[in-house]
């Protein structure tokens, strides 16, 4: 868990999710949630699987929003989120409602 100012911010609480596809279920990748309330975005620098998605934070190539893909599903190529900035500069995929479901990854 990675352990900053923004979980600091909403409460100390986290945990860890993995992301599937509401479509046909195939497993997209594992992200911290930090407080509580709905799972809307998702910050690059949250994601820990799998590792072409947790290497967004760290390559160089991508300071705007044109240079992140799309979040989408490698089964069966549903777009899950759209890249965007939230108000304090952090990159994220914006989620869309029904394209996704969440689990509470266990031994986390």
């Amino acid at each position: 868990m990675r352990k900053d100012k923004y979980l600091r911010a909403r409460g100390g609480t986290a945990r860890m999710l993995n992301i599937h596809c509401a479509h046909c279920a195939a497993w997209i990748l594992r992200y911290q949630k930090d407080g509580v309330g709905q799972l809307l975005r998702c910050y690059l620098n949250r994601i820990f699987a799998p590792p072409e998605l947790a290497a967004l934070q760290q390559d160089s190539a991508i300071r705007e929003l044109k240079d992140v893909p799309n979040l989408v599903c490698p089964n069966c190529k549903t777009v899950i989120g759209t890249p965007m900035r939230y108000e304090d500069g952090r990159l994220a995929y914006r989620l869309m409602k029904g394209t996704y479901a969440k689990r509470i990854a266990k031994g986390e």
